[in-house]
This record gives structure tokens, C-alpha cells and sequence, in this order.
């Protein structure tokens, strides 16, 4: 079977430093936060109480879950169409449709779209396949149902909830949270018949989701595929979980709260975002004049389980953990037990030798640096061994976490990286054998990106790790 090479030829994203890609890389290079207060949001999203103190929060362990990266000043009604869909969509759906819509603007397909019998892009020949996660409604949805479950005593009945559910829960409710419904609706949108998907797969969910959108033109399954990734940490449910990352704390200014690789860190901040991207083939691009932001020579997802995980499995044994398993297992500030450097070096060494790359040809690293520590630690343990000397830019540091699109976001900062020449402020990693006294990173001002490729990597904490090798494209 021929090579084919995938391109990727349009681009969109809603984040909390801009809508459109224009204006998200515009904010990276001028160095601008989308972190923020919450009580700045402009959504139904929870808020800090009013009394609640700007700079020096109330003096709890857990005042930074106050801290966010959300979206502002976005408006569904201008990219969702038909309107009424919006009832069934929530936040998190709706913010990947209109990126979507974006990516098939920029990608000048959007006179051929929703695809026809007759038309130049057949319904059978484009599909969709997203990174998505468990969307998890506000618990006010529910209040009215748990309400009529309370019994005379005030104490909650469970056995009555079926028929108060039926009573008081719009009937589509469910619709508005099933994970797979992004890849539904802008399938349905755009009259896409060709594959249609969802990866959950934590924070690699958009990256894998871009392997799998690959497989699909490089099998003949499609032509044209729309791929990306949406979530969120800041909706009200999910910021009532947070056990899996540890919570930031407050920085004088706000917008610094988000710090990947800073030794002072003792969090994750979270945010909301969606991407997409419109990939196809090479032919296929030039054969319809179509100038594309980026090759995509090789993505690569591997998995070495955290310690975290490796403890799971081990007590699933049923077998009593030895005195040094415990030691190196059981705390939350253990090293690697969130995390595995051991899985990120294999991604970005087996996309290297798929791609018979050299480091020295790499000119740039994406990376997944979050705040946490732990994971930070594994992460850089990870670059400094593989890619030594290459600038990272951590997109973290200014849109927060956001959850399931993480990974999408890390691979739209290396598109566009490559597609203007410019490497966004960025940090130089202190290699893992120097001084301890050595600080974790030096800051680099934004420039010219010199070298035609970038290498862009996402991970969870229970050890997936992907690495994305991205060319830059001759015009």
C-alpha cells in the first residue's frame, strides 16, 4: 500500500485566550492569561461567595479552586445551527461545534458542506471522531427530583427517585451529557456518513482521537475527517472532584496561579476548551487547491502504568504489599505515583525511529506541564532525556487543564507554530542530572522558529502517554 502523508488544512478552537485560532496564538505570543477568578466567568458556572477575598482568597487549603481558566464572551447562538439543538447540548458540546464550524471555514470547505449525493464532498467520504470525556450535568439540574425524594423526616428515599426523575428531569436530559454527542452532532451538521467515533481516553483523549481520524483516510474509510478534542475542570460537578490532581494555590496576579514546572507549585488549575481540526490527505488537499497549516508525519501512544496504577493492580492480587511497595506507593506526594516518564520517552522515541527523525531536527516540544509536581517531574525527566535543548511551550501555563481537549490544544499550538514561523514564549529544562539548586527552567522570549518540525506530547496520570511528530509545509 502507498504512503499516505495526512495534512491537516483547517483548524478551530473556542479557549479561555480567544476564539478562533487567530486570536489564541495572537494571546501566546503577547504572553496573555485566560486564568482567572471565577467570579469573572460570564457562563451558569459555579462562583466564589461574595465575600470571598480577591487577593488573598479565605485563608483555606482549598481557596484556588476558585481559580479558572474558563471561556468568555462566547455566544452558541452564533455557531450552532438549528438553534433549538442548543437545549440539547451542554456547554461542553456546544464549545466543540463551534470550533468545528471554524475548522471547516478555515479549511474552505465550507460551500461543500453539509456534504451532498451531487456535491464535491460525498456524505460517505467525510466523518468525524472526537476526544471527549464523562460530561457531568450541575447538580441543580437535579434538585427538584431529589426534592420530592425526601420523606417526612427530611431523609432521603432512593426508591422513589425513578418516578421523581420522571416528574422533574427534562426528558432529553440525558442527551445534553452522552459523551459521544460532539462527533453526533457535527456529523449530523455537516451530513457526515463516513466514521464516527468517540476516544476517552483522558488527558490523551484528542491526540488518540487524531491517530484514529489518521487510520481512517489512510485506509480509504474517508477522504476528509473532522477530529479534536473538548472539555472541561471548572463546571460544577467536576469541580466538586478533584482528587486526582492536587488544587493550586492563589498567585498575586491571579493569572499567574497556573505554573507547569515551577518548583513552587502545588497544583493544577483547571479551564474549558475545545478544538478541531480538519485532516485529510496530501492528494487530496492539492487536488482541490487547499493550502495546509501542517504535515502529520507520525503519532505514536504508548502506556508504562504510574505507580498509582501499578498499585491498583497489585492489590488487586489479593496479595499483601511488601514493606517497600508500600513506602513507594502509597502517598499522594510519592514521586510517579501520578505519571510515567517512562511511557512519554517511548512515545517520543518510537515517533522519532517511525519517522527516522533526528533530534537534532526538532524545533520545538509541546508539552503537557500542568502544575502538579509529580507529573511535571515525570514529564521533564522524560524531555531532558529525549529531547535535550529543545524549547518547550507549556499552553497549560495560560488556558489551565482542560480535561479531554488538552491534548488537542498541545497539537494546535504546534500547527500553528509551524504554520507562522514562531515559537511562542516558551522554557529551556533544566536537565534532571544538574544541580538540584538549579532552577527547573529558564523563560525564552517568543521567535523564529527555525527548524520544519515540532513534536508535541499529551499524558495522563495513569501512565498513556502520545507523542505527534508535526512538519512544517512547503507553499
Amino acid at each position: 500500500m502507498p504512503e499516505v502523508k495526512i495534512v491537516i488544512t483547517g483548524a478551530g478552537v473556542v479557549s479561555p485566550i480567544g476564539l478562533g485560532h487567530a486570536d489564541f496564538f495572537e494571546s501566546l505570543l503577547h504572553d496573555r492569561s485566560g486564568v482567572r477568578l471565577l467570579s469573572e466567568r460570564d457562563d451558569d458556572g459555579p462562583k466564589p461567595p461574595p465575600d470571598f477575598d480577591r487577593t488573598n482568597g479565605s485563608g483555606g487549603e482549598f481557596d484556588g479552586v476558585w481559580v479558572g481558566a474558563p471561556v468568555i464572551g462566547f455566544e452558541p447562538k452564533e455557531f450552532v445551527t438549528p438553534r433549538k439543538a442548543i437545549k440539547v447540548m451542554c456547554r461542553e458540546i456546544q464549545l466543540t461545534f463551534a470550533a468545528a464550524m471554524m475548522a471547516v471555514e478555515n479549511a474552505d470547505l465550507a460551500d461543500d458542506l453539509p456534504a451532498r449525493d451531487d456535491g464535491r464532498i460525498h456524505p460517505s467520504e467525510i466523518g468525524t471522531v472526537f476526544g471527549s470525556e464523562m460530561f457531568y450535568g450541575p447538580p441543580t439540574e437535579l434538585a427538584d427530583a431529589f426534592q420530592l425524594c425526601l420523606n417526612d423526616d427530611g431523609q432521603m428515599d432512593e426508591s422513589q427517585f425513578g418516578e421523581a426523575a420522571m416528574k422533574k428531569i427534562m426528558p432529553l436530559w440525558m442527551l445534553k451529557y452522552l459523551p459521544n454527542m460532539p462527533a453526533c452532532h457535527i456529523g449530523i451538521a455537516i451530513n457526515a456518513h463516513g466514521p464516527n467515533n468517540s476516544i476517552l481516553l483522558g488527558d490523551t483523549s484528542g491526540s488518540a482521537a487524531l491517530i484514529e481520524a489518521m487510520s481512517c483516510i489512510e485506509r480509504g474509510a474517508a477522504k476528509w475527517m473532522l477530529t479534536g478534542g473538548t472539555g472541561t475542570r471548572i463546571n460544577g460537578t467536576r469541580m466538586n472532584y478533584r482528587s486526582d490532581f492536587p488544587v493550586a494555590s492563589i498567585a498575586n496576579p491571579v493569572s499567574q496561579s497556573s505554573r507547569p514546572y515551577d518548583v513552587d507549585s502545588r497544583g493544577v488549575v483547571g479551564g474549558e476548551a475545545a478544538v478541531a481540526f480538519l485532516v485529510e490527505s496530501k492528494e487530496t488537499a492539492i487536488a482541490r487547491g487547499a493550502k495546509p497549516l501542517a504535515e502529520v508525519v507520525c503519532s505514536v501512544s504508548r502506556f508504562v502504568a504510574s505507580g498509582g496504577m501499578s498499585l491498583i493492580k497489585r492489590s488487586s492480587e489479593n496479595r499483601p504489599l511488601t514493606a517497600e511497595e508500600q513506602q513507594s506507593t502509597t502517598t499522594p506526594a510519592t514521586p510517579a505515583i501520578r505519571g510515567s516518564a517512562a511511557a512519554i520517552s517511548l512515545a517520543i522515541k518510537d515517533c522519532l525511529s517511525k519517522s527516522k527523525m533526528d533530534v537534532k531536527q526538532i524545533g520545538l516540544v509541546v508539552g503537557h506541564a500542568m502544575g502538579d509536581p509529580i507529573i511535571d517531574e515525570q514529564e521533564r525527566i522524560a524531555v531532558t532525556e529525549t529531547l535535550p535543548g529543545v524549547p518547550i511551550v507549556v499552553p497549560i501555563e495560560k488556558v489551565g487543564h482542560t480535561g479531554a481537549a488538552s491534548g488537542s490544544i498541545e497539537l494546535l499550538v504546534g500547527v500553528l507554530a509551524l504554520s507562522r514561523g514562531v515559537i511562542p514564549p516558551s522554557l529551556r529544562l533544566a536537565n534532571v542530572s544538574e544541580s538540584p539548586n538549579r532552577p527547573a527552567f529558564q523563560r525564552q522570549a517568543s521567535r523564529s522558529l527555525e527548524k520544519d518540525y515540532a513534536i508535541c506530547i499529551s499524558h495522563a496520570p495513569e501512565g498513556g502517554a502520545v507523542a505527534t511528530l508535526l512538519k512544517r509545509m512547503d507553499h
